[in-house]
């Protein structure tokens, strides 16, 4: 009797401080990709292992596209994303861990524009439309856009980051919303972005998160973790781990937890 009470108490003590999570990446380099041996490699995938290890969680990876890996971390059928701005809306939905980050948006076009591009009017007046990622969040002031009828036509829904250039390329748009650093990363290493540029217009700035599902992700689970991310931040891990990987293209934007 006393050995199956020690067995019950065992898997109990097992169940409570072990776990496995679902995380969401997407190969767009410089975030995440796949090396020669179809390992994920990058920055999104480094603080993803140091965050999960730290908690003493294993994960596996899902390729999945943005606005169905929302929908899926909604319903708990995914647990964890990464880079994901905090609005009111989806705190209804997820677990915030962070902040990682700052994320600043801009409008990624042809050098050959040659509109006066100040503010985000003057992006909107152009003769084609603006392509953005299906569920993705560019600020306050795209959300009153899209809001409005007479702006239907300003803006085209895409499911991922490749339909974008494609777009671009083929002349559907005029541009694409997209976080300044992979815009220069682009632009410095990938032969499907010569020839654009982008204007010193500021869409959106905001801080990004790990969001985790609160159908799938317990509040003592989401407590370690968070846990988990302050000590990592104390250490210095984080930003070491950004600063590796922004280091030579962009400027760090780190933001201290408070």
């Amino acid at each position: 009797m006393t050995k199956w009470v020690l067995v019950l108490f065992s898997c109990i003590i097992f169940r409570s401080y072990s776990c496995e999570l679902d995380v969401r990446l997407e190969e767009f380099s410089p975030e995440s990709q796949k090396n020669e041996l179809n390992n994920w490699v990058g920055i999104d995938m480094e603080l993803t292992q140091a965050l999960l290890t730290e908690v003493g969680c294993s994960f596996q990876v899902l390729e999945i596209s943005w606005a169905r890996a929302l929908f899926m971390l909604e319903r708990g059928d995914l647990d964890v994303i990464l880079n994901v701005s905090k609005t009111k809306k989806r705190e209804d939905k997820y677990y915030f861990i962070g902040p990682i980050r700052s994320e600043v948006i801009v409008f990624a076009t042809f050098k050959k524009t040659i509109a006066p591009l100040r503010t985000i009017e003057d992006i909107l007046k152009l003769d084609k439309p603006i392509a953005i990622q299906r569920n993705a969040y560019y600020g306050e002031e795209i959300e009153y856009y899209l809001q409005q009828k007479d702006y239907d036509e300003s803006f085209v829904h895409v499911a991922n980051n490749e339909t974008k250039l494609k777009l671009l390329k083929r002349g559907r748009i005029s541009g694409f919303l997209e976080a300044k650093r992979n815009v220069i990363h682009g632009i410095n290493n990938d032969s499907n972005f010569t020839g654009i540029w982008f204007p010193e217009v500021i869409i959106h700035q905001d801080p990004t998160y790990f969001a985790l599902s609160k159908k799938s992700v317990s509040k003592e689970l989401k407590q370690k973790i968070s846990e988990g991310f302050s000590r990592l931040v104390a250490r210095g891990k984080i930003e070491e781990i950004i600063l590796k990987h922004e280091q030579g293209h962009l400027p760090a934007t780190i933001i201290k937890e408070k």
